[in-house]
């Protein structure tokens, strides 16, 4: 039933007219937004995705110059960026003049302003989160509308506030920050991936939800190559291009069911595993422990039995062994119990010795 939701909501929708200058000036803002580096001429104008790459270079070049006007009239500026050292007849590069535009908004009053930079700080002491980015530029204009309001923006905020604008041009943050773009606007997108192995490939996503683990940020989204909803990890995302086409995320849909566990990160095959939970255990507290993924029900004698997959069968008798003191046991396949007994085996050794 999933994988038909998830079939469908890749459906195009009923066709609509399309002004193609605003598609164009979107694309190109969105994806000089998104680049981690500044991009060439020739890879913007050859770019059919963008809207040029027409086959005439002369009328991509002036169609991209006219669409660098329009949005400056706009307040969005576009920097021709040129290599320390590189000569006249190199080909210019472009990027996002983040500081003219962005510039400061409308004012929010004090109090609500200093609440905001208060709750936004204490988020961001945990560090890793795929929520930074956009915090970082709320907490920004927050600061904005003190220093307006009060002008007394104190300069130890300052520095930090120039510290966090370096911060949000690393490839990290712009590309996090285009993924909430196309995750809010409810758009695909197509990206450049590279997987543990090292392999390249480009697919075209729809982002179902973001969220981090360990310090690093994933999404899990829908997957053309594929078909189905997979996980991605966002600092092994390498290019971002232009928005596509827009879809729904299907009812129902939940991404705790993306979230990991110890046992979900290794290559190969999956196993089933079962463990056992004893009747003294809440359905919260056992939503809590198994992070409300594969299927725990209660068993005739009240007991519970958590079904759930596992790529790592030694990582999930270590996971059963960490929540022993809930009364969690390994209950198949056999692999999986000799596993456990193992795990027992060398933390008594250890504690022996």
């Amino acid at each position: 039933m999933a994988d038909r939701h998830a079939a469908e909501a890749y459906d195009d929708p009923e066709p609509m007219p399309v002004d193609e200058t605003a598609q164009r000036l979107l694309n190109l803002l969105f994806v000089l937004n998104a680049a981690p580096r500044p991009l060439a001429t020739e890879e913007i104008v050859s770019d059919s995705d963008l809207g040029y790459g027409s086959g005439n270079r002369a009328s991509d070049l002036r169609k991209f110059r006219r669409d660098r006007e329009k949005l400056e009239e706009r307040g969005v500026y576009i920097a021709e960026v040129k290599t320390p050292g590189s000569s006249e007849t190199e080909q210019s590069a472009w990027a996002l003049d983040r500081a003219r535009t962005f510039a400061a908004g409308g004012l929010v009053r004090e109090e609500d302003a200093r609440l905001l930079v208060a709750a936004i700080d204490a988020h961001l002491a945990v560090p890793g989160s795929p929520f930074e980015p956009p915090l970082r530029a709320i907490r920004t204009k927050a600061l904005e509308s003190l220093e307006a309001v009060e002008g007394e923006l104190s300069v130890e905020d300052s520095e930090a506030e120039r510290d966090n604008t370096a911060r949000d041009a690393t490839a990290r943050d712009a590309i996090t920050d285009a993924l909430w773009t196309a995750f809010s606007l409810r758009r695909t997108i197509k990206m450049r991936y590279t997987d543990a192995a090292g392999k390249q490939s480009e697919r075209v996503i729809a982002v179902y939800g973001i969220f981090s683990h360990e310090s690093a940020g994933y999404i899990a989204a829908l997957d053309d190559a594929s078909g189905e909803v997979r996980t991605f990890r966002i600092d092994r995302i390498a290019r971002l291009g232009a928005l596509g086409r827009p879809y729904e995320i299907p009812d129902g849909f939940d991404t705790r069911a993306y979230l990991f566990l110890p046992f979900d990160l290794a290559d190969g095959p999956t196993a089933t595993a079962v463990f056992t939970l004893p009747a003294e255990r809440t359905e919260a507290e056992v939503q809590a422990i198994t992070y409300g993924r594969g299927r725990a029900q209660r068993e005739a004698d009240g007991s519970w039995s958590w079904t759930v997959e596992a790529r790592d069968v030694n990582a999930a008798a270590a996971f059963a062994l960490s929540h022993a003191h809930d009364g969690m046991r390994p209950q198949g396949p056999e692999s999986l119990v000799d596993a456990w007994r193992a795990h027992i085996e060398r933390t008594v050794a250890a504690h022996a010795s």
